[in-house]
């Protein structure tokens, strides 16, 4: 019996890989979108801080004109206004069109539930009518006696917003209703609310939308929208909420629908290689970074779900300054410092997972083939004097389907996906790496690409253009595919190896002294001050050392290595890697499972530049590494020379 189920196990083997020694594999890949819908009014991008005053996805789209009117509201399905005598409620047309559901003399300020008007009448009644009568009739609920400069509902419960930016809340569930101070924190200048299930948005006067909503933001208004001047320039006066769409008026009674201002380009992309023994999947994220944390929640859950150990899943970040914030900056404004839950824990795990389980589903054999050609991107912008420590390579991998002959590439450069345009500074995209997978989809008919960074952290882009460096990033990936490859060949090992370090605290009186130096710019001041917030609070706690380890991932599939390094990477950790292993096929990225702060050299360190020193304080680290770090991760590398 053992030797006919051994037989029918080898049979098996054989079908899927016919040839040995190894030199077939069996690739899946899958893309899948990390694009915001409309449950999210508005997102923060992440990459940098400046301008102080934030980047967000918001934009508004004009619609048309609105009738006269004193109050606004969204329901699930509808708009409806006000206009001091009647309450009107527009049709399936859009906005074009209106119809009167009834009376509503004197109302000014109304908010929409499920078939539910609430309003409030003119002497301060709490009001409200049923939308599914024929005749629908207002009920008062009770008296308000204060000014009331706005109301929403919102997740069941009805909002009152008074003239000093203080919200007042009652249960609609509740058979009569109890007013209570809301437990966040009052808005000044509020002038407009809305609502739905989920979340609760107000405007002020000078038009910054904010948001109220989810245990991530701990009672504090989120802003996520104002007039910059560059791709918003409406005065928005009123906004309210319909079937998940934000809706804004102006002045002028013009109605604008909210929308992302995005290229529809970002993306989780997976491609999963499999030999008998063992799969081995490489994530290629269009986001600025995840932190280790994160990466360990999407481990588990696939593991769980594909028995995948967390080696066997390499995930890489783009890097692109222009996606929504998922990790934690906690020095950064507000707005910035930690990733909406939802998109983050929903939208992004969600698409890793689905994109990785396709990847495994439409895996069938396939061919490999490793290519290396050379593109002048950047330059290296910490080590100006040391222009030979700079990366140049592109590597590409090359898959081949052995069914229809068709294929797809993984690519790899190290650049800081920067610089744009100036309204495309306020726009989601996956910047040059984006443009590249375009020009090769457009010259050489190839869909299946994907993206890794390489050890970008000291290199900046030397055009001003991101469709000038993905041009030519993409240019040379083709001309790569375009020469003879070499063939890969032999099994697929995986390993994570953790390189580990603690930080100290500096004491008080060193933190304190960070603080009193001043600094005239304003936004690095308002920097300095929270981290020495953060470093005190530590302090209190009793707490002495901060961990940073630094993890190196190494994938060896047949004779290519692909090694890839957790943080911001700088420049000489690639270059030391591909030297260890001379002459053979080694590639390395930067950027891999966890971006929680840069991974200088004593280069760096020593210098006390942007990479050695000043980047710590906007990740919320302690200090720098010791001057020593890249010999002893080298070292360790050499040690385990996996």
């Amino acid at each position: 019996m053992r030797i006919k189920i051994f037989f029918t196990s080898f049979l098996v083997i054989m079908l899927l890989f016919p040839c040995f020694p190894q030199d077939t594999y069996r690739v899946g890949y899958s893309a899948t979108s990390l694009e915001p819908d409309n449950q999210f009014a508005s997102l923060t991008l992440a990459g940098y801080a400046a301008p102080w005053e934030g980047r967000f996805s918001l934009q508004w789209k004009e619609q048309g004109t609105l009738p006269s009117y004193w109050g606004i509201t969204g329901g699930e399905e509808h708009l409806y206004y006000v206009d001091g005598s009647a309450l009107y409620r527009n049709s399936d047309a859009g906005i074009s069109q209106w119809e009167k559901m009834g009376d509503a003399a004197g109302i000014r300020h109304i908010a929409a539930a499920t078939n539910i008007i609430y309003a409030i009448g003119p002497n301060g009644q709490l009001l409200k009518t049923d939308l599914s009568h024929e005749k629908p009739k207002w009920e008062k609920m009770g008296q308000w006696d204060k000014p009331v400069v706005a109301i929403a509902v919102a997740g069941g419960k009805l909002y009152l917003a008074d003239q000093e930016g203080v919200f007042h809340v009652a249960d609609l569930k509740a058979g009569k209703l109890k007013w209570t101070k809301a437990l966040f924190l009052p808005l000044n200048n509020v002038t407009s609310v809305a609502g739905d299930e989920n979340r609760l948005l107000a405007l002020t006067r000078d038009g910054v939308l904010y948001q109220q909503g989810g245990d991530y933001q701990k009672g504090k208004w989120m802003k996520i929208g104002y007039k910059n001047g560059v791709t918003v320039h409406e005065d928005i006066k009123a906004i309210a909420l319909a079937g998940n769409q934000l809706y804004g008026i102006d002045d002028a009674k013009r109605v604008f629908q909210g929308e992302h201002r995005s290229r529809k380009e970002l993306s989780a992309r997976a491609l999963s290689i499999a030999t008998a023994e063992k799969t081995a999947v490489i994530v290629a994220l269009d986001l600025t970074g995840i932190n280790d944390s994160f990466a360990k929640i999407v481990k588990e859950e696939l593991y769980k779900k594909q028995g995948l150990p967390p080696s066997a899943v390499f995930i890489n970040s783009s890097h692109t300054h222009f996606a929504p914030v998922t990790q934690n900056w906690p020095t950064w404004q507000e707005s910035n410092r930690i990733a909406d839950s939802t998109y983050l824990y929903v939208v992004v795990r969600e698409a890793i997972v689905k994109a990785v389980e396709e990847s495994l589903d439409s895996a069938k054999p396939a061919e490999l083939f490793f290519g290396r050609g050379s593109a002048q991107l950047g330059f290296n912008r910490s080590l100006r004097d040391r222009p030979e420590i700079y990366d140049n390579d592109v590597d590409v991998l090359r898959f081949r389907y052995l069914d229809d002959q068709s294929e797809g590439c993984l690519f790899i450069a190290a650049c800081h996906p920067v610089f744009s345009l100036p309204e495309d500074r306020f726009t989601l995209s996956a910047n040059y790496p984006g443009v590249a997978r375009k020009v090769i989809k457009e010259k050489s008919g190839i869909t299946r690409s994907l993206f890794l960074q390489g050890t970008a952290g000291d290199i900046n882009p030397a055009d001003q253009s991101e469709y000038t460096t993905g041009e030519k990033l993409g240019n040379e990936v083709i001309a790569v595919l375009e020469r003879p490859m070499r063939k890969l060949s032999g099994p697929l090992t995986c390993f994570i190896d953790t390189v580990d370090f603690k930080l100290p605290i500096k004491s008080k009186d060193e933190i304190l002294s960070f603080t009193e130096d001043g600094n005239p710019n304003a936004m690095l001041a308002e920097r300095n001050v929270t981290w020495s917030e953060i470093m005190l609070n530590y302090l209190e706690q009793g707490v002495k050392t901060i961990p940073m380890p630094v993890q190196v991932h190494t994938l060896n599939i047949g004779n290519w290595k692909l090694v890839g390094f957790s943080r911001e990477t700088t420049t000489p950790y690639g270059l030391f890697v591909k030297k260890m292993w001379p002459g053979e096929m080694v590639s390395v990225a930067g950027y891999t499972n966890d971006v929680s702060s840069y991974l200088p050299t004593h280069l760096h360190i020593e210098r006390r530049n942007y990479e050695g020193l000043d980047s710590f304080y906007w990740y919320g680290m302690p200090d720098t590494f010791p001057s020593d770090v890249e010999e002893k991760i080298l070292t360790e590398i050499k040690h385990h020379n996996r």
